[in-house]
């Protein structure tokens, strides 16, 4: 992919992912197991949104 308009959408898309399993982790009386995925599952898609946002920065980059 190398338009950054695609890039940020994309990285708009794993935001929305993760602050659905951010919201559900806010839910009372949730059980350790859950959390525990819960908290691999944002720790992957931080990673994940972090390289989009790499390759964002370095076609912006290639175009300037």
């Amino acid at each position: 992919m190398s338009d950054p308009a695609e890039l940020f959408a994309r990285l708009t898309g794993e935001l929305e992912d993760m602050h659905g399993v951010a919201v559900e982790g806010q839910v009372a009386s949730q059980p350790p197991e859950l959390l525990r995925a819960l908290a691999d599952a944002l720790a992957t898609g931080l990673q994940r949104a972090a390289r989009t946002l790499l390759e964002a920065r370095m076609t912006i980059d290639a175009h300037d």
